[in-house]
């Protein structure tokens, strides 16, 4: 979800600017959010097992990842324009806040209208689960905490610290069963049982936190071509060398780490390093695709700048009432082909909120603004 906004292009602008492959991979995220949930509403359960649903638990895997680790990245790239223009600590990390808080208001709209969507189902609790709307909004505001620049200095290594923490304790902290008098929609952000905490800061947090250092890295090496280019490479290469270590380490000993549930084993380090080491393979290629296809369309980078509203609407066609009839009855070649369209769907949406609504709102803007005395 496009929830923070980064500047303009890559391979034009050497200092802060926006970086293309920023906007490619949220949009690659969105993609496989559409399929990630479109399987998981649609999905007969005799269909899940085999290679290809595999394939499909892997990428399903990547979206909310992807979604926290561009919060940190995003948040470097602001904090980069903020010391080259030489703003202050104190209004990068309120601007930073700001956005957060906003984030967290409107994950709880959100919520709110699929209650009432829902015709309250699930009791009122339901309004404070802890979803991707919110730990986006509560992992900006960790950033803004922690990751703000002090005195023109980078804090790159209480970044990966706290990162650290968050991962270390995540299968502790994560699935933890709070005191009863401690009030849920707020244990819920640190960790706690489902469905209340999806997305807690442990370990959820740690994505965020490691993006903000990798987001600095990509700043710096923006500034000059060949840099640019060693820098994406050598992101690819990381990412594929951390991924191979962990599926051989896997394959030698399956066993390595012992959790007592799934959902324990997602939150642990080995998925950590496995997503993280994809995700930086999935930079590269997104880097190359972006030279390629400069100043051309391109989709990926379309629903990068609209995810936001991608998420919010899409939603609704894989959970809401009007096709609860699909739930659970559809063969992967037919739950493929409705993601398929649900996609190409969310595409129109999101191009046409680029062409019509910004020169919409240029105008009532215009229309309507007030005659000030000089």
């Amino acid at each position: 979800m496009s929830t923070t906004t980064t500047t303009t292009t890559t391979t034009t602008r050497p200092r802060g600017g926006r970086i293309e492959v920023v906007d490619w991979l949220r949009g690659l995220a969105v993609i496989f959010m559409i399929l990630a949930h479109g399987m998981d509403a649609w999905l007969l359960p005799a269909s899940k097992s085999g290679t290809v649903y595999e394939l499909i638990r892997v990428a399903s895997g990547i979206p909310a990842r992807l979604f926290l680790l561009l919060v940190g990245v995003s948040a470097a790239i602001q904090f980069e324009a903020g010391l080259a223009k030489g703003v202050s600590t104190q209004v990068m990390r309120g601007r930073l806040c700001k956005r957060g808080l906003q984030v967290l208001v409107l994950a709880y709209l959100f919520r709110l209208q699929e209650w009432l969507l829902s015709h309250c189902y699930g009791g009122f609790e339901t309004l404070f689960k802890i979803d991707i709307l919110n730990a986006i909004g509560a992992c900006m505001l960790v950033v803004a905490l922690v990751s703000t620049p002090r005195d023109g200095r980078r804090q790159i290594v209480p970044s990966l610290v706290l990162a650290g923490i968050f991962l270390g304790l995540g299968t502790v902290v994560g699935p933890a069963h709070f005191p009863t008098w401690l009030p849920r929609p707020l244990t819920s952000y640190l960790g706690g049982q489902r469905p209340m905490a999806w997305f807690s800061l442990f370990p959820w947090g740690a994505w965020a936190m490691c993006g903000v250092p990798l987001g600095h890295l990509w700043v710096a090496a923006n500034r000059d071509p060949i840099t640019r280019k060693r820098c994406f490479l050598f992101t690819f290469l990381a990412g594929a060398a951390l991924t191979l270590t962990v599926t051989v380490v896997r394959l030698v000993s399956p066993a390595i780490i012992q959790y007592s549930t799934e959902v324990i084993r997602q939150m642990g380090p080995g998925i950590f390093c496995h997503r993280l080491g994809l995700i930086g393979m999935f930079a590269g290629i997104g880097f190359v695709w972006c030279r390629l296809w400069r100043g051309r369309f391109s989709v990926l980078r379309q629903f990068g700048r609209t995810s936001l509203l991608v998420y919010w609407v899409h939603i609704e066609f894989c959970y809401g009432s009007f096709v609860y009839e699909l739930r659970g009855k559809l063969h992967i070649p037919t739950a493929l082909l409705l993601v398929a369209l649900l996609t190409l769907a969310m595409l129109g949406l999101s191009s046409a909120k680029t062409r019509y609504l910004g020169p919409a709102t240029l105008w009532l803007q215009t229309r309507f603004r007030r005659t000030r005395p000089a």
